[in-house]
């Protein structure tokens, strides 16, 4: 690939934006093709139009909230690594967690400090966009290959009272969080990471106690993409200020 092109003239360039947009669409056709399914099946078991039409409200409605933190982060990645990358990875099985992380560890792999580096070149961009996807894929694969049994093993510790399947969940949950966090909060060189950890931190807590004195759960439920707004806005405060 000739590395004196910009590459974001790559990111940007027409070909990525049907490649993009054709796998989009395959994955809407396929949410298409679910949604009449079901309806069907509803109406198979007898359900009433009313109770049908008040499910598929009940789940755009709880799609929505998780959503927003995901826009959030497709528009942060957009800045160093185009429109439609961006828009495809957190589209289809990408979380807003995984995407910035695998991101930079792949542009650091090859010798520059994130993808927002200066250094970024078309051929740097293709292994973002390699790592990114590939790296996602190996949760789906475990999944076909040992859910079922993990499943079978989780009902059998339910109904022996063990208590060993949540705690051991939880404590991997935290591993993760702990593994994907510590880079960053924990490098007094980086003080826009700090200063964002601990704002969307105090946010996120703040919300809680809201919702919890007014009663209202909504605020709770938005926690999450207000902590990332706040986080992103506290670090442009500190950058000005500083």
């Amino acid at each position: 690939m000739n590395e004196e092109m910009h590459y974001l003239d790559v990111a940007n360039s027409p070909i990525i934006f049907i490649l993009c947009a054709v796998v989009i669409l395959v994955v809407a056709v396929q949410a298409i093709l679910f949604i009449r399914k079901g309806l069907k099946r509803g109406r198979e078991l007898g359900m009433s139009e009313t109770t049908l039409k008040k499910a598929i409200t009940n789940s755009v409605m709880l799609s929505i909230v998780p959503s927003l933190p995901i826009i959030v982060m497709m528009l942060a990645l957009s800045v160093p690594l185009g429109k439609y990358f961006p828009w495809l990875r957190l589209s289809i099985v990408g979380s807003a967690v995984y995407e910035g992380t695998a991101a930079n560890v792949a542009a650091q792999s090859q010798g520059l400090a994130d993808i927002s580096d200066p250094g970024m070149t078309p051929n740097v961009f293709v292994v973002v966009m390699f790592v990114m996807t590939i790296g996602i894929i190996w949760g789906i694969v475990f999944n076909i290959l040992f859910m079922n049994q993990l499943d079978k093993f989780s009902q059998k510790a339910k109904q022996s009272g063990s208590t060993f399947v949540p705690v051991f969940s939880a404590a991997l949950f935290t591993a993760m969080l702990i593994t994907l966090s510590m880079p960053y909060v924990a490098n007094t060189r980086n003080l826009e990471s700090i200063v964002a950890f601990v704002t969307a931190g105090l946010t996120t807590i703040l919300c809680n106690y809201l919702a919890k004195r007014f009663n209202k759960p909504l605020i709770n439920d938005f926690s999450l993409p207000i902590a990332l707004i706040v986080g992103m806005a506290s670090v442009i405060v500190y950058a000005q200020i500083v």
